[in-house]
């Protein structure tokens, strides 16, 4: 009796239970491909094509693929957020007064300009050498990237056999690469603008990379004299050890590497001190820049009663007034103070972290930072080129 009445309640239960939900369809196989495969795809074609002509080079090519597409899905993944970024920065510096803009690039110069002197000193010298016509031929090439980068999405998606899976999934490298060159060389419509833009950056580029020369020659010829200075004796006093270490087999190697390291330890400690130069130099500039303007901004700023934000001063600043009663700069030290103050906390800054960034700021400036080697290996290049 128990049992059947257990049973109907059980069974009542279960007719009071919702009816399961369907089993979800199964998934098509995507039809665009993943960027590790396309990057690789494309790195097969040039393997393929290097192997006619040198096998060294596509053997080079072969070991280093992995790297290589570690490297570009990396930029791939990080670029965006910092164009976000970047931007996001960009916007809401536009909406500040033009002081304000002024004071955060003299807060920048003061804290930050011995850490990229090589890209402030790019900066300047590309201003200097017409950026704002050279800023429109970088979007002429920003535009034509962007078709080709939509295009190419577009091309990775196209199914035309329809089985589910792209057709340049199933393409031979050397045709893959035929078929991405012919569709970028479709969507340019206009070669020769590309062309004269690519003409006039780099040409720019020259420009400025031989003034960055000859504004820091002085600092590759003290690296270049100390390493001459310091190459015998440390020859000397290295080449038995380390032609133990290495073997008879490649003992040759010994007095290349000696040089060779020598020469970039040189380089690196005369960039040094480049860089405590360039900090103090930087900090001055930089704090006047920001003590002028914060000035100019409490005198244009007022108050609901209409007076200017400098009048609340405390009176043991001791501003000096003009016979309207209104406050003088040109009699004033306020700016020198404020000047020098924020010179000595930038200067002090920079060099008691060793020119390095704290986080979050060195994954802020990273780009730059990239950007500041880069230059800094092109500048120094020429010289000690010629001592290795």
């Amino acid at each position: 009796m128990m049992t059947s009445l257990a049973s109907k309640d059980s069974a009542k239960s279960s007719m009071d239970l919702p009816p399961p939900a369907p089993l979800p369809p199964p998934e098509m196989p995507s039809k665009k491909i993943p960027d590790g495969a396309r990057i690789s795809k494309y790195l097969s074609a040039v393997q393929d094509k290097s192997d006619a002509y040198s096998p060294q080079l596509a053997g080079c090519i072969g070991a280093c693929k992995p790297a290589i597409v570690a490297v570009i899905q990396g930029i791939q993944f990080i670029a965006p957020w910092y164009m976000w970024l970047y931007g996001w920065i960009a916007h809401y510096l536009s909406l500040f007064p033009k002081t304000i803009l002024y004071m955060v690039f003299g807060i920048a110069l003061c804290f930050f300009g011995g850490t990229y002197v090589a890209s402030i000193a790019a900066i300047e010298a590309f201003r200097q050498l017409g950026g704002q016509k050279l800023y429109a031929e970088f979007e002429v090439i920003k535009k034509q990237v962007a078709d080709i980068n939509k295009a190419n999405k577009k091309d990775d998606e196209e199914d035309l056999d329809r089985d589910g899976i792209a057709d340049t999934m199933q393409m031979e490298p050397a045709a893959l690469a035929q078929r991405k060159l012919a569709l970028a060389m479709e969507t340019v419509t206009e070669p020769h603008k590309l062309q004269e833009a690519f003409g006039a950056l780099f040409t720019a580029y020259l420009s400025v990379l031989a003034t960055l020369r000859l504004e820091f020659a002085r600092t590759t010829a003290f690296a270049l004299g100390i390493a001459e200075m310091a190459k015998f004796p440390l020859i000397r006093v290295l080449s038995v050890p380390l032609t133990a270490a290495l073997g008879e087999k490649l003992q040759h190697w010994t007095q290349t590497i000696i040089e060779t390291g020598l020469t970039l330890i040189c380089v690196i400690f005369a960039w040094y001190l480049q860089m405590i130069v360039s900090a103090f130099y930087s900090g001055l500039r930089g704090g006047r820049i920001f003590a002028d303007n914060l000035v100019e901004f409490l005198q244009q700023k007022k108050t609901a009663d209409g007076k200017p934000l400098i009048d609340l001063a405390p009176s043991w600043l001791q501003l000096p007034k003009d016979e309207n009663g209104q406050f003088d700069p040109n009699e004033s030290f306020l700016d020198e103070f404020v000047g020098y103050g924020i010179a000595a906390l930038g200067f002090g800054f920079q060099f008691f972290n060793g020119f390095s960034l704290p986080f979050p700021l060195n994954l802020i400036f990273l780009p730059l930072t990239i950007i500041e080697f880069f230059l800094r290996v092109q500048v120094s290049m020429e010289g000690t080129s010629a001592l290795i």
